[in-house]
């Protein structure tokens, strides 16, 4: 009876593969097609390399030709045009299609956009509201909008600051004609940081402005006209993408040999570091587009003015294309038709032949899927919870970190693992993005039961039931600990917990190069204890450590939030206070004397120190210049008596003694 039905088996299968492949492309030469990236070949575009390296689009029957983007013309344009088969382009498909452009969203590759603000540091800007008056450069038309809905929330409008058309190249950014510049995450910071440039990064995803990064489309015609070649090129993409971030190396080394990126390595590997964040594999599906997503985005660009409401509702009706709408060929129906036939008598005849094994493949399947359920419950950071944070669901990983069991935090709201140094508004803006049904990521302290600090990495995603309301939210978190506390360690003295020797010439180099740029006074204090030999070698220098502590302790309650203290060196200290003149550092200095000098110190009692104080001149060609003052007039204050303040500056010299 086996022998007979396996028999059976291969005939039907044999007429089933005529019947499918009859008008397939297996005896066909490759059908070419052009894809049109939206900028220059690099890690961006990874997916659509190893799809062609690897033979993915060569198994669906395509010669896939990669089109680096010209500047000089709209990608979306020319496909439209026809110049291209298919292209990457991002949300902005959106208004193309509002506006009667016949383009549609085939696979959302970047479920988060790369496309942030970066700003100097110098300029003192922090936030989107910091950027009013300022001059900023980005590409008006292509996606702005995201940018602009950011300003927005910051209550800056287009008329609010100096517009600078974008250059392509950075260089007005680099060479400061501007204050601020639209870039790719993945790109322009890496380089600015070779560089030695400060600056700050704006996203707007922060700000709970989250749009599809890049995306790949067609127009109306070439999707009705071929779906299957389409079908084919969309999956062998997203197969293509798949591997490219399971194998980054074998990638990055496929690029620079073939695709001649004009990057390093270096800048390759955090390209890809920073894109796989973008594509976020690990939580949704590669290529997966919700239609919620682009409802939100389009109440964006109509805030902004982009877009009108009944624009926008036929617009999504059809911006997001459904590979199984429609089906190429009459040959098809055929073919369907009798491969439901034969599957039909194969599935017939199949449950006589595996129905023995289907419950041992099922118990193999659970088992596999129950193993995989506890190796995520054990090692991931886990934590569910409903609308209002109170926790519904957490994994052993989460109770291990956090210090508590399951039991003890059901129930309970999730603050009680938040750090009180992290301000209100964080959390208020944090939330405002979360309940506006968008994700959240970034870095959290936390705390433990035991009241110990730790850091993770969160993502924070909605939970949605099937008719798409949001229910909760779920954070998948990495335990990021020990780089955190790498790397304060590399900027904080390990004995008084102020800023260490690198952190103090970081400083002074970054409110260095402000004064510089804008005029803007700066001031540096340098202080000595007095007579700290003899106390260690009467006390010892476990006193003398002490001293140190407490001392770094008045300093700190005695400074400016704006000022940096930290150790020079042995029991020399700086105080590097910007905004302020050599006039004001004075009277700053002279209150850190007295506040000193009245203090009480254990075993040792009392304590004076010394100090010198200078502030930036147009003629200085480095900070090393006012430190040199300000350590020169310091040991001026020892040698005219100790326990007193003296100033130095360039063109004149003078002493104060404030007692």
């Amino acid at each position: 009876m086996p022998t007979k039905i396996t028999y059976c088996l291969s005939w039907l299968l044999l007429l089933f593969s005529t019947l499918a492949f009859a008008g397939g492309s297996a005896d066909r030469p490759l059908e070419t097609v052009r894809l049109q990236l939206k900028w220059f070949n690099s890690f961006q575009f990874a997916g659509y390399y190893m799809a062609k390296e690897k033979g993915f689009y060569a198994d669906a029957g395509l010669d896939v030709e990669i089109i680096e983007r010209d500047p000089k013309f709209n990608n979306i344009e020319q496909l439209i045009a026809g110049d291209a088969d298919y292209g990457v382009a991002d949300s902005s498909l959106l208004l193309y299609r509002a506006d009667g452009k016949p383009v549609r969203v085939m696979a959302s590759i970047f479920q988060h956009s790369p496309l942030v603000f970066v700003a100097h540091k110098s300029a003192d800007i922090f936030g989107p509201q910091d950027l009013q008056g300022k001059r900023i450069s980005y590409q008006k038309g292509l996606d702005d909008a995201s940018l602009l809905s950011m300003l927005q929330e910051g209550g800056v409008n287009e008329g609010d600051f100096e517009f600078v058309p974008l250059d392509f190249t950075g260089q007005a950014f680099i060479d400061g004609k501007v204050d601020a510049t639209s870039a790719y995450l993945s790109n322009q910071p890496f380089r600015l940081r070779e560089l030695g440039i400060d600056f700050t990064i704006l996203n707007p995803h922060n700000y709970g402005i989250d749009f599809y990064g890049d995306i790949l489309f067609a127009t109306d015609a070439t999707l009705s006209e071929y779906p299957e070649r389409s079908r084919r090129f969309m999956q062998a993409s997203i197969k293509g993408w798949e591997y490219a971030l399971e194998h980054p190396q074998e990638t990055i080394g496929t690029l620079i040999a073939k695709y001649n990126p004009q990057r390093s390595r270096e800048h390759l590997e955090y390209e890809a570091d920073v894109i796989r964040r973008m594509v976020n594999p690990s939580l949704v599906e590669i290529g997966y587009t919700s239609p919620g997503r682009f409802y939100r985005i389009a109440q964006i660009y109509q805030s902004l003015g982009k877009l009108e409401e009944k624009q926008a509702e036929e617009a999504l009706k059809t911006l997001i294309w459904n590979p199984n709408e429609q089906k190429q060929k009459p040959l098809y129906y055929l073919t369907v038709a009798f491969g439901l036939v034969a599957v039909s008598l194969i599935g017939v005849l199949a449950v006589l032949l595996v129905n023995s094994r289907l419950k041992d493949i099922i118990a193999a399947r659970t088992h596999e899927l129950t193993r995989q359920k506890l190796m995520v419950d054990k090692h991931v950071i886990i934590s569910e919870t409903d609308l209002e944070g109170r926790i519904t669901a957490v994994s052993e990983a989460f109770c291990r970190r956090a210090g508590y069991s399951q039991n003890e935090v059901l129930g309970l709201n999730h603050n009680i693992v938040r750090h009180p140094e992290r301000p209100d508004a964080f959390y208020l803006q944090m939330w405002k993005q979360l309940k506006a049904g968008e994700s959240w990521e970034g870095d959290l302290k936390n705390i433990d039961k035991y009241g110990q600090p730790y850091w993770v990495h969160s993502n924070i995603e909605p939970i949605r039931d099937f008719q798409g309301r949001v229910t909760g939210y779920r954070a998948v978190s990495e335990d990021i600990t020990d780089h955190k506390r790498l790397e304060i360690q590399s900027s904080t003295d390990p004995l008084t917990g102020l800023a260490n020797r690198l952190k103090l010439d970081q400083v002074l180099e970054q409110e260095f190069a402000r004064s510089k740029r804008y005029a803007s006074p700066i001031s540096v204090i340098l202080l000595d204890v007095d007579h700290f030999k003899s106390i260690n070698d009467r006390y010892g220098h476990l006193t003398g450590d002490a001293v140190l502590k407490e001392l770094a302790m008045a300093l700190q309650l005695q400074i400016r939030a704006t000022d940096v203290a930290g150790r020079w060196g042995g029991e020399e200290f700086m105080i590097v206070c910007p905004g302020i003149a050599t006039d004001a550092a004075m009277i700053c200095a002279e209150k850190l004397r007295k506040a000193v000098e009245t203090r009480y110190f254990p075993d040792v009692e009392h304590l004076t120190v010394s100090l010198g104080v200078s502030g930036y001149s147009a003629e200085d060609d480095s900070p090393i210049t006012i430190v040199q003052r300000a350590d020169h007039a310091m040991y001026q204050a020892k040698s005219s008596g100790r326990n007193r303040v003296c100033s130095e500056s360039a063109d004149i010299q003078r002493t104060a003694e404030l007692k």
